[in-house]
């Protein structure tokens, strides 16, 4: 009886479904973001779809509201409505940029900026770890991956065209 030849892509795919739980699991179990964030959160009413805002705004140093739309491929208004709420909340502040005075620039709160840098180095480790054991070809691939992931992602996904209505 002659072997069914296997295909390879269907090998890959069970080889990355297989580690593809064990993987998102211990990025949920990821460290709990610092008390001083928690209690902000709730005296600002503020939930999970701010944190990308700070995880930018702690990464970049002090962009501006333009530059953090693009970064997360939200809308201006989206992202000055999600800045607002954090700088209401103390999380970060808003400064008139000098140079341009139509561009508005914000940065960490100083008071959560030394932990928001820990907090965000130890959550963002695995990623960092990753991209460092990578060639620099393994990586320019891998990140060519996630690129055609979010794409496919975004193309398959409900409601795929409304982008961040109700937000």
């Amino acid at each position: 009886m002659e072997e069914e030849k296997q295909d390879p892509l269907d090998w890959e795919m069970r080889e990355l479904m297989r580690r593809m739980r064990p993987v998102l699991e211990g990025l949920k179990r990821g460290p709990p973001p610092p008390a001083v964030f928690e209690e902000a959160f709730k005296r600002g009413s503020l939930g999970p779809r701010h944190a990308p805002v700070l995880i930018v705004v702690a990464l970049e140093g002090e962009p501006s509201v333009s530059d953090v739309a693009e970064r997360l491929g939200l809308s201006l208004s989206t992202t000055s409505l999600l800045v607002g709420e954090l700088n209401r909340a103390g999380l970060l502040d808003r400064t008139e940029d000098e140079n341009d005075r139509r561009r508005t620039l914000v940065r960490m709160n100083d008071r959560y900026d030394a932990d928001a840098r820990a907090w965000l180095e130890e959550r963002l480790g695995p990623f960092r770890r990753t991209l460092e054991r990578l060639s620099p070809a393994a990586r320019a691939n891998f990140l060519d991956g996630w690129r055609i992931l979010e794409e496919e992602t975004a193309r398959t996904a409900p409601g795929a065209a409304a982008e961040d209505c109700g937000d």
